[in-house]
């Protein structure tokens, strides 16, 4: 009786199976509302192109962000230094990714050096909440406790934070680097440009 009852249920739940692959050969090609595969167009969820760019609005002008940051690495050089990358920029300068069309930038990798020069193009109307967000890292940049890195210290709490249209931009001097005259000069030079 069992083997009955476990082949009947078998048998109905291959039917259920069958009946709901069914149909006629000519509806093969088609979807729900009748229109062909073939002629589908899929829209991605936004309008970002396939090549990660922000599009012909927020286009990305990194030879711009590449000028930007070596003309202020010319006077206040990175020692020991370390790019910029997506995770570092989410997580230690605590950016707001979706702010951001594109960015270049180093900081130092030696724990007793301050210097860090990063640029950022940012999307229209963030520019404000970019430089807000940098303002907080300055502060916790300059609130180092450690008696040993009081230079450092020192050094981020003169840091520079400058916007300029969609160009936003940070800069630490180095321990032994410039003064901040020869850095603000190359800030409003590039940013000029």
């Amino acid at each position: 009786m069992k083997k009955r009852i476990s082949l009947l249920l078998c048998a109905a739940f291959a039917a259920a199976l069958l009946a709901g692959c069914g149909g006629s050969a000519s509806d093969a090609g088609q979807v729900g509302d009748g229109t062909s595969q073939d002629s589908m167009t899929v829209e991605p969820a936004d309008s970002t192109p396939a090549d990660g760019s922000a599009g012909d609005a927020e286009a990305a002008d990194t030879a711009k962000l590449e000028a930007i940051v070596a003309a202020i690495e010319a006077v206040n050089p990175v020692p020991t230094a370390r790019s910029y990358d997506d995770f570092s920029v989410e997580n230690e300068l605590m950016l707001t990714m979706d702010n951001i069309v594109d960015f270049r930038g180093d900081v130092t990798n030696d724990n007793a050096e301050s210097a860090l020069v990063f640029a950022a193009q940012v999307k229209d109307g963030t520019a404000d909440a970019v430089k807000a967000e940098l303002e907080a890292k300055k502060a916790e940049y300059s609130s180092n406790l450690y008696l040993e890195f009081a230079d450092k210290v020192a050094k981020a709490q003169d840091a520079r934070i400058v916007s300029e249209g969609n160009f936003v931009v940070f800069v630490i001097a180095g321990v032994n680097g410039p003064d901040y005259a020869d850095i603000d000069a190359a800030i409003a030079s590039a940013l000029a440009q």
